[in-house]
């Protein structure tokens, strides 16, 4: 038994002078620990505003910024833990980190794909909510933006989760990025008819709509003729919006005012050629 006391007040002994010839180090560890900490909360902050003023998007802020807090804590870290003397188990920890989070991505590949999608689309995002998009043959409303999917509306009323990695590697069709689209229809005449004034009356049809745009401006052309007929094209522009489909009610009451007036003209729409 007194054997053992010996030894174990051996034992304290030696910690106890360890931990004296270690003071200086742990100061010092304490002190960066400290300056780091100030550091990060800096840089945190400075990263945030920064990421928010190009990103537009909490969530993506959010993402971002806690990856860099996570890798300069662990840089500050290995840092402290190396002044103690403890480099050793620093390495072993890293290495230990590096292969679990090689492991973890590897069996969820599929998910920080579309994470890592959601990211670059936040940068530089082809819509934003509210707009009316198309991709894949799915064509609705964007309801909701996250780094994982995009929740669009379809005409419908059906909600679409769309991973982001979708998005990203397909062609995208945004029918209000810009707040204007052109839409057109073709009207098939007689050669023998007066078509210089059948043009002017069916601009003058499209015109009276209060959706449709002065600027840029209604238009109407020959398109083409053959035989004893003769095609116009008739192309307009309008804004999207607060459209919940590409225009599709206003090109129907159009072509509605346009019908009524042929019928009233007694214009003869001659049949196609088959």
């Amino acid at each position: 038994m007194k054997q053992e006391f010996i030894i174990f007040s051996n034992q304290l002994e030696h910690i106890w002078i360890s931990f004296l010839h270690k003071i200086p180090a742990i100061i010092v560890a304490l002190l960066v620990m400290a300056i780091g900490i100030f550091v990060i909360k800096f840089t945190s902050g400075y990263a945030r505003k920064t990421i928010h003023e190009k990103a537009k998007d909490s969530i993506v802020t959010t993402f971002l910024v806690n990856i860099i807090s996570i890798v300069l804590t662990l840089f500050l870290a290995s840092i402290s833990l190396g002044i103690l003397g403890f480099g050793n188990i620093t390495d072993k920890i890293l290495a230990g980190t590096a292969i679990t989070t090689f492991i973890v991505g590897f069996a969820l590949k599929d998910i920080g794909e579309n994470f890592l999608a959601g990211i670059l689309m936040a940068f530089r995002r082809p819509f934003k909510i509210g707009d009316l998009i198309e991709v894949q043959k799915i064509r609705g409303k964007v309801k909701e933006l996250s780094l994982r999917e995009t929740n669009i509306q379809t005409l419908d009323g059906k909600d679409v989760f769309i991973p982001n990695s979708i998005i990203l590697k397909n062609p995208l069709e945004n029918y209000t990025y810009h707040q204007l689209l052109r839409s057109e229809f073709l009207l098939t005449l007689k050669i023998e008819d007066d078509v210089e004034k059948i043009m002017v009356d069916v601009l003058k049809i499209v015109n009276t709509f209060e959706e449709v745009e002065k600027s840029p401006k209604a238009s109407i052309t020959i398109a083409d003729f053959e035989d004893n007929k003769v095609k116009i094209r008739c192309s307009y522009w309008f804004k999207t919006t607060d459209v919940t489909a590409p225009g599709g009610g206003l090109r129907s009451e159009i072509l509605r005012k346009v019908l009524v007036y042929i019928k009233s003209n007694n214009i003869t729409i001659p049949p196609a050629t088959t």
